[in-house]
């Protein structure tokens, strides 16, 4: 006769094997770097500066709000770099959840970020992270770091080293949804203040490349594409974007072409103030 426990501990071992395929990636993308192939290391994106790359922080100048809205996924990030400002800052939240088998399972994640010059074009930053998750009959919780580098030899160039979760895995959290350790690098060239050519990769096999042309002064179509060697899964992402005074407005979709209903739709609202 099985043990009264395992009656439990099945169906939450069930439901976590049918989502393994379902979890998003350990990085939440915003709108401009999920339509150039999940890319923006080395690019200065307010939306992207609490979640990809701390470092970025100190090339934006004065105050960004930043929402970004997709199915069952919400973020938010608040960035200051002003004059007032003793170091440039960012506070994030995001929050996915997942429904299988008439259950809901949450992941959230709150952000704190600082970064700072360290050498002349160099940049470091720190990210700090209060990740939870929440599933039937159990929750787990954990703080971790992100360190990010910023190289930028020309006003027009970047590279970019990341090092997530550098804490390293809590084991008790199931492996599905565990933050992972992991390295990312990324590269970014603007050409002419037209084009815009990005290139990342990552330790989990990841590999993505992104490009974004200008048609005019408010108006961004963005490419891109994404590789995962390791599960197997490609990814064709496209987007356009509003750049203006007062706020922009950015559209992603990313989609496999081989595995239907794998797809993602998100906008972003970006205000800076």
């Amino acid at each position: 006769m099985p043990h009264p426990l395992s009656l439990v501990k099945l169906p939450v071992f069930l439901m976590i094997y049918l989502t393994v395929n379902l979890a998003s990636a350990q990085v939440y993308n915003s709108s401009i770097s999920a339509a150039t192939g999940g890319t923006g290391r080395a690019a200065v994106e307010a939306g992207d500066a609490s979640f990809l790359n701390p470092a970025s922080l100190v090339h934006l100048r004065g105050h960004y709000l930043f929402s970004s809205f997709a199915e069952n996924e919400f973020a938010v990030a608040l960035s200051d770099n002003s004059q007032e400002s003793s170091f440039p800052a960012s506070l994030g939240y995001v929050r996915k959840t997942f429904e299988v088998a008439n259950a809901e399972i949450v992941q959230s994640d709150i952000t704190f970020s600082l970064a700072e010059f360290i050498a002349d074009k160099w940049a470091f930053g720190i990210t700090g992270h209060y990740f939870q998750l929440e599933i039937p009959l159990a929750s787990y919780s954990q703080p971790n770091a992100d360190l990010g580098f910023l190289y930028t030899p020309e006003a027009h160039i970047g590279w970019a080293l990341v090092v997530y979760n550098a804490f390293g895995e809590d084991k008790d959290i199931p492996e599905a949804y565990r933050p992972e350790t992991s390295v990312g690098g990324g590269f970014n060239y603007i050409y002419q203040s037209r084009v815009r050519f990005r290139l990342d990769a990552t330790s989990t096999s990841l590999y993505m490349v992104g490009l974004e042309t200008y048609i005019n002064d408010f108006v961004i179509t963005r490419l891109g594409y994404q590789n995962n060697t390791e599960e197997k899964r490609e990814l064709i992402t496209a987007g356009v974007g509003f750049k203006g005074p007062r706020f922009a407005l950015n559209y992603a979709y990313q989609g496999n072409s081989q595995i239907s209903g794998d797809y993602r739709h998100s906008v972003d609202l970006e205000i800076p103030f």
